[in-house]
């Protein structure tokens, strides 16, 4: 397994792909935060509400219904808005508006993830690394191990960047405790990891990158959520499956740890997910045609 690994890491330090999503996941988290930063500064709604007064357009009119400035409706919910994110967003609110209520981080990962792991069968690499460790279990067990560090590398610097931005920008944020704030790292990479497992056996099923890439956004995204919520309307006995799955999870880490899911029920639910995706991958693998 160490020989694997040391390939991977090598492969992912000498190619292009890996800098390139983290380039764009620092960019992304840079914008996202610098605009959070605009919105809430009092000069901006101040602005807003001079146009208002003297009548004269604003010159960007996105939401508003008419041309001749925002209307006291639209300066309430930009007040409100200004005031919710200025006064009560922690770091973790902030992270997750931007990257985890709507599957932003998991997308990106599940994209590179299976991106990666499919060139190996798509170059012939795979026969490459099954020659110098024949073992299958150890082959998967450095790709669990890849995926982790990989969850916890994009988790890192989407924080990173994102309270980096806001620090530069003067976006006042709620401190929070560093054990719990810890924890909710842990936490999101977990999930983001769980996504990865997923993604990976489909990947290591169908050895196609296009396939990995439609299921893992298809679960990242949280459309299987969705349905199962929807399914859950029409048969209220079965609407609490939908707290089981890693979409629910990263839904609520995107409020902090205060969300409707509890920090033990998200650990277990992503342990389990990655617990069944490399069992089923243990059985894949098994297969000589991988």
């Amino acid at each position: 397994m160490a020989n694997i690994l040391r390939m991977d890491l090598y492969r992912l330090v000498h190619g292009k792909s890996l800098w390139i999503f983290l380039g764009i996941i620092a960019v992304m988290a840079a914008i996202s935060a610098a605009v959070m930063a605009y919105i809430t500064d009092p000069t901006f709604v101040q602005s807003m509400q001079a146009a208002s007064a003297s009548g004269a357009p604003t010159g960007v009119h996105i939401g508003f219904s008419n041309g001749s400035g925002p209307s006291a409706d639209d300066l309430a919910e930009t007040n409100a808005l200004a005031a919710q994110l200025s006064q009560g967003m922690t770091p973790e609110a902030l992270v997750g508006s931007v990257f985890l209520g709507g599957g932003g981080l998991s997308c990106l990962f599940v994209v590179f993830l299976a991106i990666f792991l499919a060139a190996e069968f798509e170059s012939g690499f795979s026969k490459n690394v099954f020659t110098v460790q024949p073992s299958r279990l150890a082959f998967l067990g450095a790709r669990i191990v890849v995926t982790l560090v990989l969850a916890v590398l994009f988790t890192a610097v989407i924080v990173a960047a994102t309270l980096a931005t806001a620090a530069v920008t003067g976006l006042e944020l709620v401190s929070t405790p560093l054990p719990d704030f810890a924890l909710w790292g842990v936490l999101v990479a977990l999930v983001a990891a769980g996504f990865g497992m997923l993604t990976a056996l489909a990947v290591w099923v169908t050895r196609k990158m296009a396939a990995g890439i439609g299921i893992g956004i298809l679960l990242a995204s949280g459309l299987v959520t969705l349905g199962i919520q929807g399914l859950g309307m029409l048969v209220p006995s079965i609407s609490f499956l939908s707290d089981y799955t890693l979409s629910s999870c990263m839904g609520s880490l995107s409020l902090g740890l205060g969300g409707p899911l509890g920090a033990v029920h998200i650990a277990l639910v992503g342990a389990a997910f990655i617990a069944v995706a490399a069992v089923l991958s243990a059985a894949v693998l098994k297969r000589k045609d991988v």
